[in-house]
């Protein structure tokens, strides 16, 4: 009796509660409405800009692990051969696009590839000025069914990261021809090698002959001298690590985990670091070299039949040009007597690579269990017309099948046959001005050298 009662007033109640809770009250000030406005904030204050780079950039925000259009979208893993239009084709949503990659390129370093039986490798060239991704060869004798390797930022970095350390030094006015002498450190850098010791410190190098030697001792102890976390961070944020890379199909990021321990930090500066790296990403790393220190986003889609073109990411100055034009001529040293030496000897006087100027950044690293040995050559070359960028990636077992300086090597062969094909009949070369092109003229260098530990 007393719940029949007490109903109607209980329903009362309930009632004049909800209406009162429906009222539109205006939203404080501070709350959750302040850290969403906050979140915005750092949104917008983190997306990159094409600004001068005086003031490093703000600190991003988390990025995703790939970047790309939805499955409805361009579709590379249904990639044939037009036979009739002698190019590549793939869906792009209702459409067909028709790609920028070449088949005679794409077919002969795929085949070099496949002929090694690479238990994984992958090879990219693009044209730093376009952005037109030429080749992505890739092969897999491990893993038949993989694909998209190109694409995957599955191995370390190793000494190639040495490109970033080298510009972060050049922005602190380090001068390449700045001296420095050291001992040990060929396989591994030890705290002690960071110290100056005149009875042992023997030999001295450049900043430019340590990046082609691949000295890790000298950007140790430079790293430890003149570089925190903080700037070794935002240089490789320039450089895209982690940060997404806007592409046709997913980019996996480039993570650079930069630590603050001061012996961590050099030798992470050093190319022993927890720092991993796409293929693409590598090829990319070098066309900002080329370009004069200007990011041109990479393009896949050459045309599209029967559908709208994707839309194309502007370029964007990310290092300043005359940084990137000192990295020129550093990289040119990998090959003129440093540790890409002995692959780019040509003593043929018709060889397609001879007045082909070559610069690059050479790495190698290994871990034991399970046993993986990683091989990278990133670089950039070409002549007085054209030019071309590019990163090739081995990934090999106990038993070596082949390096990757060599593979580079044949894939600019590959290219300076058909650029002069291409030259011949007429076809547009893209133009581009570079103050990191001045050193074109000179040609391959002389025989020697290797390429071991994190080199």
């Amino acid at each position: 009796m007393n719940r029949q009662r007490h109903a109607p007033w209980l329903l009362a109640s309930c009632g004049g509660l909800f209406v009162f809770l429906a009222l539109p009250w205006p939203l404080a000030a501070s709350g959750d409405a302040a850290t969403a406005a906050a979140a915005a904030s750092d949104a917008v204050a983190g997306a990159p800009t094409a600004v001068a780079l005086a003031v490093a950039p703000t600190a991003l925000a988390s990025a995703p692990t790939a970047v790309g259009p939805s499955a409805a979208a361009l579709r590379l893993s249904e990639i044939t051969l037009d036979a009739e239009a002698g190019r590549y084709v793939a869906p792009l949503g209702d459409g067909r696009a028709v790609l920028t990659m070449v088949p005679e390129l794409q077919g002969r370093i795929q085949k070099l590839l496949a002929d090694y039986r690479v238990p994984w490798a992958a090879a990219v060239l693009v044209e730093p000025t376009t952005g037109r991704v030429l080749a992505m060869a890739e092969h897999s004798q491990r893993e038949p069914a993989a694909r998209a390797l190109s694409l995957k930022a599955r191995a370390p970095a190793a000494s190639v990261f040495k490109i970033v350390t080298s510009a972060a030094l050049l922005s602190r006015g380090f001068e390449p021809d700045a001296e420095v002498c050291y001992h040990g450190g060929r396989h591994r850098v030890q705290r002690g090698n960071l110290a100056d010791d005149p009875r042992r410190d023997r030999r001295c190098l450049s900043l430019s002959a340590a990046l082609g030697h691949s000295a890790n001792v000298v950007f140790a102890k430079l790293a430890d001298r003149a570089l925190n976390a903080e700037l070794l961070r935002a240089e490789a944020r320039r450089f895209l690590f982690d940060t997404s890379i806007p592409f046709a199909e997913p980019v996996e990021v480039s993570r650079a985990d930069i630590p603050e321990d001061p012996f961590a930090l050099a030798t992470t500066a050093a190319g022993f670091g927890d720092v991993r790296l796409s293929p693409l990403h590598g090829a990319l790393l070098a066309a900002i070299v080329a370009n004069g220190g200007v990011f041109v986003p990479p393009e896949v889609v050459d045309a599209v039949e029967g559908g709208a073109a994707p839309a194309r990411s502007a370029p964007r100055r990310v290092v300043d040009a005359r940084v990137a034009e000192s990295l020129a001529t550093m990289m040119r040293t990998t090959v003129t007597e440093g540790t890409a030496r002995q692959f780019f000897r040509e003593r043929r006087a018709r060889s397609p690579l001879k007045g082909l100027s070559v610069a690059g950044k050479t790495g190698s690293l290994s871990q034991a269990t399970p046993f993986r040995d990683w091989s990278w050559f990133v670089g950039f070359a070409g002549g007085e017309r054209s030019r071309v960028a590019f990163a090739v990636l081995v990934e090999n077992d106990r038993q070596w099948r082949v390096k990757a300086p060599y593979v580079a090597r044949e894939a600019l062969r590959a290219w300076a046959e058909w650029d002069a094909v291409r030259m011949q009949a007429g076809r547009p070369v893209p133009r581009g001005v570079s103050p990191a092109w001045a050193l074109a003229a000179a040609g391959p260098g002389p025989a020697g050298g290797s390429s071991r530990a994190a080199r």
